[in-house]
């Protein structure tokens, strides 16, 4: 093998050089660099925030408005406590898009939500399509309390809104024994 000459050795430090400095990273690829770790924490961490929401009501309750309706889901004896013991979640009955959490988030932290005169959260309205995506329907549910003495959901006032009755994170309305004997049958929630 031929001794490298002096022109060879300067080309070589010379392609040396040129590749170190196309090595060397400038203020423009570190902020870039930055920004991307800040982008991808922020992602993770918004991934987490929703996972939290949609399986965690104690998640829910962070913010205190929500803890009497996570308390009542969680430990009452109201509809929303029979929900859950049949796995109905949060989210089933709040279908909230992400759009949506991230205004109440920021609501809550601006302090920009609606309360009544005793500061508590004011519930959200269903209509009866949100009852029957599980309840399938009013005869299905009629079907399914058939066997009570005076059946609420087979009435002679036909299709009464669910919520004339249902109340979920409260206490039921026997809105029947309004002008009925009910038979002695309770609601959900009753002692």
């Amino acid at each position: 093998m031929p001794e490298p000459n002096d022109q060879d050795l300067n080309n070589a430090a010379s392609d040396f050089e040129k590749i170190k400095k196309s090595r060397r990273k400038g203020p423009w690829t570190i902020i870039g660099i930055v920004v991307l770790v800040i982008l991808v924490g922020a992602g993770i961490s918004g991934g987490y925030v929703l996972h939290l929401s949609n399986t965690s009501p104690e998640f829910c309750a962070t913010c205190h408005i929500m803890q009497p309706n996570v308390t009542s889901y969680l430990t009452s004896n109201n509809l929303d406590n029979i929900h859950k013991q049949a796995n109905v979640g949060c989210k089933q009955c709040h279908d909230y898009p992400v759009s949506a959490e991230i205004s109440s988030g920021i609501k809550f932290f601006t302090g920009n939500y609606s309360v009544d005169a005793s500061g508590k959260l004011l519930p959200v309205k269903f209509n009866n399509d949100m009852c029957l995506k599980c309840h399938i329907s009013y005869d299905f549910v009629a079907k399914q309390t058939d066997f009570l003495e005076k059946n609420p959901h087979d009435s002679h006032n036909g299709q009464l809104p669910c919520n004339t009755c249902h109340v979920s994170h409260g206490k039921q309305i026997d809105f029947c024994a309004q002008c009925h004997d009910n038979g002695g049958q309770k609601m959900i929630g009753a002692d």
